[in-house]
């Protein structure tokens, strides 16, 4: 894999300026930074190197823009700073080529080939819907492994799910005493018995200690409680698999707590002789040091049944013995930060080197989800309600001959989701964010349906220039036509899509990349709708065949671009709209 062009010109800078100055290359890469287009690509301020030089930080700056020389670089300076600024050619020609020879796998890398990434993402619980906020920890998730997989990492995807536990007993007894045997197998019957058990529990003991004691019993193996726990996890996993489906998922492990249900005992002695436990009324602790009001790791509950850091720590070992991971990710609401710290500071304590692997990667929460009701509603309904306004938008922009589509329904289902999905992802991974129907189905500013919108353009200029199935990748033409500011600064967004990739990974931060494929559709945009002014700006025209050309292959580009990072966002990528 070749390295990206554009971070190819940021280190020839950087080493120029390292060996004017004779300083080290990694001190002066750590002060360049990207320059206000006004005066270039790169920037580097003089400061520090002035105090050593015992000059003018101005004086520096331009001394250096006289003297440098840098291959396909212009440098000046504006103060104390130096800048570089990328010349056209062959800048613009090699970043086209590196994009329509990669495809849509453009911006993809080899530097994790022979590393496992173990990921734990969405994670229902049995025997409960998948709510509209499970989109978080899904669709992070999903894109997380994508990346990975782009930049050659081996992923396994788990999905972790909350299938042990007293909430069986809860849907056991409830079953029992508000149950419909007509309806047993339907999710939606198991939905309404489980709430009305849980609010029961609340108020009446009895009922609550007989949901304890059938926990108990999957714990001590009885068989019938087992196969109705068995029957359960089958109607669940029917309903879960229907909705990763329409989203585009598929998980290489679905397993849940009930895995370490026989683990749990060699756990917990592990912990006694590593770190130690102790009784506290009744129960099972790590013996640690702890803070103020700090909650203790609990291992085992007084009626002697596990918890979910017993489990987790079982998880955990269990994982690392199968995948030898590089990293363990576990993609879970920012509300369990205490619970994660604690185990991987057990897991240290214990002696696993691995532990420092093991990553919490956290979330805000979601408000203001309703539907048209104004009731909280399930994801699969979120999803459902998506399509259908989206549909509105669609035939509503046909009648006004704004948008055309030969299957209505087909693209109503692909800028839905790409909503719903992109309405999430570009938002940091740790805020709260607020949901909002007007904003998320906007064929206008940072959504979904208009990055969607943008390739379904570039694909339509693609047509209408004749090239249906994109461009031969030896098509001779001429970088040195795309000379228009609006084009070279399209070049120069689409040429970041390696390093926006990089950062992503780095923070584990998918809205980096959602961002910049806003700014390629955004930059896109400004320059097709220059021609509406301009004739000669214009993308297609045929009194100018080489220069057509030239700009098909950068639309090529943007369509490539596009497709790509749809795609490891998890979204669909429409062709025409």
């Amino acid at each position: 894999m070749t390295q990206p062009v554009l971070r190819t010109y940021r280190e020839r800078f950087v080493q120029a300026l390292a060996d004017r100055f004779k300083v080290v290359a990694l001190d002066i890469d750590r002060l360049v930074k990207n320059a206000d287009p006004v005066h270039g690509d790169f920037t580097f301020p003089t400061f520090a190197l002035a105090k050593t030089l015992r000059k003018a930080p101005l004086q520096v700056a331009a001394d250096a823009a006289a003297s440098l020389r840098v291959s396909g670089i212009s440098i000046t300076s504006v103060g104390p700073y130096i800048n570089a600024k990328l010349d056209p050619l062959p800048f613009t020609r090699e970043v086209i080529d590196a994009i329509r020879f990669a495809g849509s796998a453009y911006g993809s890398s080899k530097m994790g080939v022979g590393k496992t990434i173990v990921i734990d993402y969405s994670s229902p619980n049995i025997a409960k819907p998948i709510a509209f906020h499970h989109i978080r920890s899904t669709m992070i998730g999903h894109s997380l492994a994508n990346l990975y997989r782009s930049q050659g990492y081996r992923v396994e995807g788990i999905n972790y799910l909350g299938d042990w536990g007293k909430q069986f007993g809860l849907v056991a007894v409830g079953l029992e005493q508000f149950g419909d045997a007509s309806r047993r197998t339907q999710m939606a019957h198991l939905v309404e018995v489980y709430v009305k058990a849980n609010a029961l529990a609340e108020t009446d003991l009895a009922f609550d200690e007989r949901a304890r004691a059938f926990f108990k019993k999957m714990e001590q193996q009885d068989h019938e409680a087992l196969a109705l726990w068995e029957e359960l996890r089958t109607i669940s996993l029917r309903e879960f698999q229907v909705i990763y489906q329409r989203l585009g998922i598929q998980f290489q492990h679905y397993e849940g707590e009930s895995r370490y249900q026989n683990s749990m005992e060699q756990v917990i002695v592990e912990v006694q002789n590593s770190i130690g436990t102790k009784e506290s009324e009744g129960a099972v602790i790590v013996d640690l040091p702890y803070a103020d009001n700090e909650s203790p790791i609990l291992l085992k509950k007084s009626d002697g049944s596990t918890l979910y850091a017993t489990r987790d720590l079982a998880a955990a070992v269990d994982r690392y013995d199968r995948f030898h991971f590089f990293k363990s990710l576990y993609v879970v609401a920012t509300d369990q930060t205490l619970h994660f710290k604690q185990v991987f500071s057990v897991l240290e304590k214990m002696g696993k080197a691995w532990s420092s692997d093991c990553l919490h990667i956290n979330f805000g929460r979601v408000h203001g989800m309703s539907t048209r009701k104004g009731q909280l509603v399930l994801l699969n309904d979120v999803l459902d309600e998506a399509k259908n306004r989206a549909k509105e938008k669609i035939e509503e922009n046909q009648k006004l001959q704004r948008l055309h589509t030969e299957d209505v329904e087909k693209l109503a289902e692909q800028v839905g989701l790409g909503a719903i999905i992109f309405g999430d992802l570009k938002n940091r991974r740790s805020s709260d964010y607020t949901f909002n129907w007007d904003e998320v189905l906007s064929f206008e500013g940072r959504s979904g349906p208009y990055l969607q919108y943008a390739h379904a353009r570039a694909c339509n200029l693609l047509r209408r220039g004749g090239r249906q199935n994109g461009l031969p990748g030896d098509s001779g033409y001429d970088a040195s036509l795309l000379q228009l500011p609006e084009e070279q600064h399209l070049i120069r967004r689409i040429a970041a899509l390696p390093d926006a990739l990089e950062a992503a990974l780095g923070d584990h931060e998918p809205s980096y990349l959602a961002d910049l494929l806003i700014d390629v559709a955004t930059a896109f945009s400004q320059w097709y709708t220059m021609g509406n002014q301009d004739r000669e700006k214009r993308i297609l025209r045929e009194e100018a065949a080489d220069l057509t050309l030239a700009r098909l292959h950068l639309v090529d580009a943007v369509r490539l671009t596009l497709a790509g990072g749809l795609a490891l966002l998890g979204m669909p990528a429409p062709d025409s709209m």
